[in-house]
């Protein structure tokens, strides 16, 4: 049996009956993130843990995975510009002469 020091004290574990999960997340939203685990008391394992129960409990996503209507706005504008063609300039005087 393993066990890890944390700041609640030693946690025991079977590596016999737990799976490692690693995934790669964008450093800045991770530190803002942990904050917040931090401030409520939890660690990321355990969040990822109570995600993992709610999905195998209810076969779904606790929550709505959809766009906000910011960024269905800003997917429209992307689309619907595709075709437009674009002018690069190389300096300010290629931007005058334009």
């Amino acid at each position: 049996m393993k066990s890890k020091n944390t700041k609640e004290g030693t946690i025991y574990y079977d590596n016999k009956t737990k799976k490692r999960i690693q995934v790669h997340v964008d450093q800045a939203l991770a530190k803002e993130t942990e904050l917040i685990l931090d401030e409520l008391g939890l660690t990321p394992t355990t969040v990822i843990t109570m995600l993992y129960k709610r999905i195998a409990a209810n076969g779904s996503l606790p929550f709505d995975v959809a766009l906000t209507d910011n960024e269905k706005a800003t997917l429209h504008f992307l689309k619907s510009t595709e075709s437009t063609p674009v002018k690069i300039f190389k300096n300010s005087d290629e931007v005058q002469a334009w």
